[in-house]
């Protein structure tokens, strides 16, 4: 199934939203800030809030149009499942009657298949009679996800099903949902704020801010190549400056207040001419350290800092360092923390690497 809308909507605060999107069966992250319009437009998609104006399809079927067709399906017929953050699961029902509880018309022994199956595959075994108030976060949300695939939705919508669960439990369950989208191939949009949930679980990601859809594009090109400065922003590249380009052809030169001259190789969508003013940036994984033994063929796109900040992340180190009038954040595992003695108050040279930085297009 493939979907395809475009949506307009205002609101009494001021606030608008003016998407539009084309998905096949793929899983489509929705990303951004708070306040970003997230939420809401799944909300219009589903039915649940209605457009002021646009069209929403499926395939070839029309389920809202505001032209002269004058189209807006009910809910019920959309056939789109919509998984909420709080779950929704009926405190009086079982876990066998809520997953049960949208294909009631079906034939009892088909009922009973369905539900089966859904349930092994949910890891809800022994848990069929069960109330909602017995299970813990993350039974609850697999008990949800079951309900909804139970009806067969033609389109799954997903907000942020995993932010009130421990870090564990959502890990369990993301790479729960990336199997059942392998064996249930449907288009779905999920909702979140979580930089590494967005990471681990895109196909595609479309950047929303302010309402608008600031970017959308494959996991790889909008974490390492993204459109403009706000959406470096949001998916956590921390290193981003401003310049002016001093030589432009295979590789670009920026000069920049900060750092002094900055090499990157030239990318084809987009011409730069000498004079103009540009923005770069490069991700905290992709700065690398140099060892103070280390004789580089070039000293270009390295520069000697001093470390202010050390934060412990687990297996990694973020390392905040400062460069001339520059700060760098970099990330490394902490072996390389260890083995290099990077300290607090530490001298560092750090090499940015030239296929790593990107030349924001705007």
């Amino acid at each position: 199934m493939s979907i395809s809308f475009a949506l307009k909507k205002s609101f009494v605060n001021g606030f608008s939203i003016d998407a539009s999107l084309t998905l096949d069966a793929e899983m489509l992250v929705l990303f951004g800030p708070s306040g970003a319009g997230k939420s809401l437009l799944l909300k219009l998609i589903s039915g649940i809030m209605r457009p002021d104006q646009g069209r929403i399809s499926i395939d070839s079927e029309t389920l809202f149009d505001s032209g002269a067709a004058s189209i807006d399906a009910p809910i019920r017929s959309r056939r789109i499942g919509f998984l909420f953050q709080d779950y929704s699961l009926f405190p009086h029902k079982t876990v066998y009657e809520n997953v049960a509880y949208g294909i009631d018309h079906l034939e009892r022994s088909a009922i009973k298949a369905r539900v089966g199956e859904l349930i092994s595959l949910m890891r809800l075994e022994g848990l069929e009679k069960s109330y909602p108030r017995h299970l813990s976060g993350g039974q609850k949300q697999r008990a949800a996800l079951a309900r909804t695939l139970a009806a067969g939705p033609r389109i799954l919508l997903l907000d942020e099903p995993f932010s009130a669960l421990d870090y564990q439990v959502r890990e369990k369950l993301r790479a729960d949902l990336l199997k059942i989208h392998r064996l249930f191939p449907i288009t779905t949009i999920l909702v979140t704020h979580d930089l590494e949930e967005a990471f681990m679980l895109a196909e595609r990601i479309a950047v929303i801010n302010n309402g608008r859809l600031e970017h959308v594009g494959s996991r790889d090109e909008v974490f390492y190549r993204p459109r403009t400065r706000s959406v470096a922003r949001f998916i956590g590249t921390r290193n981003i400056f401003s310049g002016k380009v001093s030589e432009a052809g295979e590789r670009i030169v920026i000069s920049s207040p900060g750092l002094g001259r900055v090499s990157a190789l030239a990318h084809s969508t987009t011409a730069f001419s000498i004079g103009q003013e540009a923005s770069f940036c490069i991700r905290p994984e992709e700065i690398l350290i140099v060892r103070p033994d280390k004789m580089l063929d070039t000293e270009e796109n390295v520069f000697e800092g001093r470390i202010t900040d050390s934060v412990g992340k687990g297996s990694t180190h973020t390392l905040f360092i400062k460069s001339g009038e520059a700060s760098l954040k970099v990330e490394v595992p902490n072996f390389v923390q260890r083995k290099l003695g990077l300290a607090l108050g530490a001298p560092v040279r750090v090499l940015l690497k030239k296929e790593s930085i990107w030349v924001i297009p705007e």
